[in-house]
């Protein structure tokens, strides 16, 4: 996925400026799965403006700066679809995490522990904010679809912190079973 492709999505609910798109979406809902900095999201609807994926206007406040309002264009729409439509490659994810567990074993037992309850605790934190979570209620044709589909997004969310949570208690286990062995 790309942050074009993320940026497109959202401007399919309304218009909205850079700072709405991070405050409300990248910020909140999205970014546990695709965070994005204010940087990168300006950037990127330049980008999206200057291929005429996007168009803006500017709205003039008079309590605040005036702010560019980001629309969809058709050829944003069509590109998304298109984006939307395609069968892409598994990811393959960079994780810090799992580096240093494959190399765990330049650590104490005690140091090892350590690690993997830290994981865990901040997986077990991840479960109950996705569990506690409730999709808002929604108005409109489109909007009750969009909420189905964040729906499967949750689901996939509450199963993937649920097997993490599983699968470092299992860690632990294993690892509290192994003799202690001295850092190298």
């Amino acid at each position: 996925m790309s942050l074009r492709h993320a940026i497109l999505g959202l401007l399919t609910f309304e218009p909205m400026s850079g700072y709405t798109l991070k405050s409300r979406y990248f910020d909140k809902s999205v970014a546990y799965f695709w965070p994005a900095d204010q940087a990168q999201i300006y950037r990127t609807l330049q980008a999206l403006e200057a291929d005429g994926a996007v168009s803006s206007e500017t709205v003039e406040n008079d309590k605040r700066p005036n702010q560019k309002q980001y629309s969809i264009t058709g050829a944003g729409e069509r590109e998304l679809r298109e984006w939307l439509a395609a069968i892409h490659p598994p990811v393959t994810q960079k994780d810090g995490f799992l580096v240093q567990l494959y190399f765990a074993r330049m650590l104490s037992r005690h140091q090892i522990l350590r690690v993997l309850q830290a994981q865990r605790d901040t997986h077990r934190q991840l479960q109950d904010h996705f569990d506690n979570l409730v999709l808002p209620a929604a108005d409109t044709a489109t909007m009750k679809r969009q909420v189905r589909f964040g729906g499967l997004t949750l689901d996939y969310a509450r199963r993937r912190e649920k097997m993490l949570v599983e699968w470092l208690e299992a860690c632990i286990a294993a690892v509290q079973e192994w003799p202690e062995q001295e850092s190298i």
